[in-house]
């Protein structure tokens, strides 16, 4: 929890150059179906990553097939201390496109976006993944698997779901759920998201 420093010259005295290096979770683009192999690769280097994976089913002309896919097309979830060593390790892992984030550093990922992500995942609810749509009404399941879990609601073809974002990159998963078993969170976001055909 400390500042880094970097000698301008005698005279200038010392500059920070970084701030906190306590461990978060971090998002990783990688390269294109490459998601497994880049987290079995930071997993063998030592750092905590998630994976969140749906099962899908696939379905060819003569036959189908059961599969698990990752939940965010392209990315994955990273818990480390984000200092210039630690990020260096990340970048050199195969796979890895970048940190996301801007002005050179990685933004993290609230802890309260990643439980529900894990918590809707693991629920038995069937996800699947969608596009982050605008802003809609948030909201908390009440009751249920997913009881606690806050997301977005959206309608679509007349059923109910719940949408869990990321709000570092645009993509998200969704589960459905009863619209009875769900509050407004915020009163005064009403515009929710638009029926959907």
């Amino acid at each position: 929890m400390g500042e880094a420093y970097l000698k301008i010259d005698s005279e200038a005295g010392k500059m920070p150059i970084s701030g906190d290096f306590s461990p978060a979770w971090y998002a990783i683009q990688t390269g294109y179906r490459c998601e497994q192999r880049v987290a079995q690769g930071l997993t063998t280097k030592g750092f905590e990553t998630y994976l969140p994976l749906l099962r899908e089913v696939h379905q060819w002309k003569d036959r189908q097939k059961v599969m698990d896919v990752p939940a965010f097309s392209g990315y994955l979830f990273l818990h480390y201390e984000p200092s210039l060593r630690n990020r260096v390790r990340v970048l050199e892992t195969s796979g890895v496109v970048r940190l996301l984030g801007g002005n050179h550093t990685p933004n993290q990922v609230s802890l309260d976006e990643i439980e529900a992500v894990r918590r809707t995942v693991n629920s038995g609810v069937a996800c699947d993944r969608c596009d982050a749509l605008a802003p809609g009404t948030l909201v908390r399941v009440m009751r249920g698997p997913l009881a606690g879990v806050e997301g977005r609601l959206l309608r679509i073809k007349n059923r109910t779901r719940l949408v869990v974002a990321i709000s570092v990159f645009a993509q998200a998963i969704s589960a459905e759920v009863d619209q009875n078993d769900v509050e407004a969170v915020e009163k005064h976001s009403q515009t929710g998201y638009s029926e959907l055909q």
